[in-house]
Parts: structure tokens; C-alpha cells; sequence
């Protein structure tokens, strides 16, 4: 049996991301075993991910590595699949010897490879998730989309939990403090949707973010029962935790993908960074965003004396979005509006009716008109995808209720700003990766 040598990424959300592509190579070849390389912090989710024999820690140790390169010697794997882009990843490869070193031609690193892939320029435009898939694609790998999933054994949760409808709360983020949503604000909205509905609460985070999990314990109050669990408990314990909520709230960190790949529903509050670009892709999730004028910035502290990315959500606000997100049922059968290159639906043995519009063909008070026709043919707007190039065409699919996907083109770099502020649910590099995503959301509908 043949062993495929994988290096994965070192953050958790990237970790997630590269479950689809693992998946795909997995069903590429059913008889090759893998094995991942991972760092310490992502060891966990790999060794959830299907069709994955073992995961290998590399912790940076000289020792260490000089203990790992012999081990991978005697691996012998017949190829060396690098996800990570560092060059670090590819010299270990080279120095352990290893065959048929493939990756994206990145970070100088090139002739350490025997094939280095150049980075297609809609590969760029398009989600993290699909950076990965294009790399398999590049190799002559299968690579559809489907979206990240971990499968966690039964097992017994690692410590009694509230009944009733539990909330998770996620207040923290490793990559920076200008990622946080007010701890306080965080204890706001749970109070707000316990107005509505009997919840419990439990609040997940590393031992970084204790300061902020007990904030939010503090401003929760005596009448929500809250079990603080922040530096308590390891990855799996954390998802064992997870999988038993009914919800999960969150910034934009690690745990938004692993809640959404467990199958738990995702609220996440963005501020400095773009969900465009590295947001969870789990099937069912709210993103919750007010672009302002700076953002993305992707700055780890914000420069400015007061953090604007986040005054627009208010917790009422996120709240009322929150009950409509989870009150939300699809009536019928989804329905595609198109613009642009036509979508091949036939290849997705999929029954989903396309409709090619044009905004001209419906005048000036488009929304209007649409909801005229769409009650006339018996269609759930609100259950509808939206798929096009054309920013004006995606605005019409949100006003309507829609689900927008933006396809990259040429003109894509010039209107990345705008398409932020416009918040589609996906950035796809072409129509037929945004089919893929659609097709994967309607076949997995709770």
C-alpha cells in the first residue's frame, strides 16, 4: 500500500481549510494511506480527517527535527503533498530525501520541488478552501468541493453540561485584539436572545483568552446558567463540547471552522478581516459584518483610539439576526439566478432550475418586479442562489434574500472592496467551483 505524505497548516482555521482537499485526495485513490505533518496546535483536527492513517507533530526543535527527518526517511512515501507554503516545508522534505516534493511554487522555494505549481490568478481571488482543491487540481487530482467536515467518535463529554438549549460562546482570537468583539457585548446578545428563548451557556477558549471568557462570565449575570470552560479544556474536549451546542458565537478564529465542520450552526462577528478570503464555509452560518472604511486591514491592534470595526453590530441588532438565522426553514425547491458565463448544473446530477437575468430586462424598480415574477412561478426568494461576476446583480440577490457568490474575473482586484462591504456568502475563483458550493449546501440541508 502506498503512503502519501501530506504537510498541513499550522493555524486551526487553516488546518479546517484544508480538510476538503484531504477528502478529495483520499477518494482520488481509496488504497493510499496518509499521513499529515502537522504543527502541535493543529494535531487534533488531522487526526480527525478522513482517510488519515497517523499525524506526525513537527515542534521546531533542532533535535527534534533531526529525529523527525530520519522518521520520514523511513516512511518512503511515494509523493509529498506540501499545503503549507513555507519554505521550511520544502527544505525538510528535501533534506529527508523525500520523492516527488509537489507544492505551489511559493516563498523561493521552487527547486526544492520536483514540481512546483504556479498559482493560477483566479486562485487568488477566490476562498482559502479552494487554493488547496486548485493545488490538487493542478496535479491531476479530482478535486470537487465539498465543505470541511470532522467526525468526532462518540464519546462521553469530558464534563457535565447545562441542559436546555446551549450556546456556545467563542470571545477570543490568536491572531490579534483587533479581531475581539466586546467581551461585554458578547454577554449582551446571549441576554437578549434568553429574552426569547430558555438558553444555557458555555464559553470555549485557550488559556489566552481566559481574561476575556471571564469578562463575559461576569457581565452573563446569575440568571443564565454559565459553565466558563477557557483554558480548561484541550482541542478534543473543546469539540466534544462543541458538538453538544445548538449554537455557536464567535469571532473570527479557529473555533468559528471547527464549530462549522462539526455540523454545529456558526454565528461569526467579523471586524479587520475578510470573510471572503478565510471565513468558515460551514453549512449552516451567519456572518454577521458592517464593513466601515478601513476594513480589511487585517492589522492585529487597531491603529485607531477607538475600534470602529464593531459599532455597527450592536447586540440587539446581532441578536434579532441570530433567531431569524436559526428560525429560518427553506419552503421549497432552491432556485439559481445566473449572470454571465453559463453554469454547467447538468455536470452536479443536480435538479436545481437557472434562470439567466439581466437587470435591464426588468427595469428600474427591480426588487418589485422580482418579487412579482417569483410569486407568480411559485419561487422562494429566500431560497435562491445568485451567481455572477456583476456586483449590481449580486445587490439584487441580497436585497431579495438570496444567497450571492461572487465569481472572479479580471476586474475582480479592482472590486474586492466593494464586494467586501457587499458581504457575499462566497468568493469562488470561477462559476464552476461556486456550483460546487452550491450544490454541496442543498444536498446537506439538515
Amino acid at each position: 500500500m502506498t503512503v502519501t505524505l501530506i504537510r498541513g497548516l499550522n493555524w486551526l482555521g487553516d488546518a479546517v481549510m484544508t480538510l476538503p482537499a484531504l477528502l478529495a485526495l483520499r477518494r482520488s485513490n481509496p488504497a493510499q494511506e496518509l499521513v499529515v505533518l502537522s504543527a502541535p496546535a493543529t494535531q487534533a483536527i488531522y487526526a480527525l480527517a478522513p482517510g488519515v492513517r497517523e499525524v506526525w507533530v513537527d515542534n521546531k526543535k533542532f533535535w527534534a527535527r533531526v529525529e523527525l527527518i530520519k522518521r520520514l526517511k523511513k516512511l518512503a512515501p511515494s509523493q509529498t503533498i506540501l499545503l503549507q507554503n513555507a519554505f521550511g516545508a520544502a527544505a525538510l522534505a528535501f533534506l529527508a530525501g523525500l520523492p516527488q516534493r509537489r507544492g505551489y511554487a511559493r516563498d523561493g522555494r521552487s527547486f526544492l520541488l520536483h514540481t512546483a505549481i504556479p498559482i493560477a490568478p483566479r486562485t487568488r481571488l477566490g476562498h482559502e478552501v479552494f487554493y488547496y482543491l486548485d493545488l490538487l487540481k493542478a496535479l491531476g487530482i479530482n478535486a470537487p468541493y465539498v465543505a470541511p467536515e470532522l467526525k468526532l467518535p462518540s464519546s462521553r463529554l469530558p464534563m457535565a453540561l447545562p441542559k436546555g438549549f446551549l450556546l456556545a460562546l467563542a470571545p477570543g482570537a490568536a491572531y490579534g485584539e483587533a479581531k475581539r468583539y466586546p467581551a461585554k457585548d458578547f454577554a449582551r446578545i446571549a441576554q437578549y436572545l434568553a429574552e426569547q428563548k430558555e438558553i444555557a451557556v458555555v464559553i470555549l477558549g485557550g488559556s489566552g483568552e481566559i481574561a476575556a471568557a471571564q469578562e463575559v462570565a461576569e457581565n452573563l449575570g446569575s440568571k443564565i446558567k454559565t459553565l466558563n470552560l477557557a483554558g480548561q479544556t484541550n482541542m478534543t474536549e473543546a469539540m466534544a463540547v462543541l458538538r453538544a451546542c445548538q449554537l455557536l458565537l464567535t469571532n473570527d478564529s479557529g473555533l468559528a471552522h471547527v464549530g462549522g465542520a462539526l455540523g454545529v450552526p456558526v454565528a461569526v462577528l467579523f471586524g479587520p478581516t475578510n470573510p471572503l478570503a478565510t471565513g468558515p464555509l460551514a453549512r449552516r452560518q451567519l456572518v454577521l459584518l458592517e464593513p466601515v472604511p478601513c476594513a480589511p486591514c487585517r492589522n492585529r491592534q487597531c491603529p485607531r483610539k477607538e475600534r470602529i470595526c464593531f459599532l455597527g453590530l450592536k447586540p440587539k441588532l446581532v441578536a434579532d439576526r441570530f433567531l431569524e438565522f436559526l428560525n429560518f426553514r427553506p419552503l421549497g425547491r432552491p432556485t439559481l439566478f445566473w449572470r454571465g458565463p453559463k453554469p454547467e448544473i447538468q455536470d452536479l446530477d443536480l435538479d436545481l432550475p437557472a434562470v439567466d437575468l439581466t437587470l435591464e430586462e426588468l427595469g428600474p424598480n427591480a426588487p418589485t418586479e422580482m418579487i412579482q415574477r417569483a410569486s407568480h412561478l411559485k419561487i422562494d426568494l429566500k431560497d435562491s442562489f445568485w451567481l455572477s461576476d456583476q456586483l449590481d446583480f449580486l445587490k439584487l440577490g441580497q436585497k431579495l434574500g438570496g444567497q450571492t457568490i461572487l465569481v472572479a474575473n479580471e476586474r475582480t482586484p479592482r472590486i474586492f472592496r466593494e464586494a467586501f462591504s457587499l458581504r457575499p456568502n462566497l468568493a469562488a475563483p470561477d462559476p464552476g467551483r461556486g456550483l460546487e458550493w452550491i450544490a454541496d449546501q442543498i444536498k446537506n440541508r439538515p
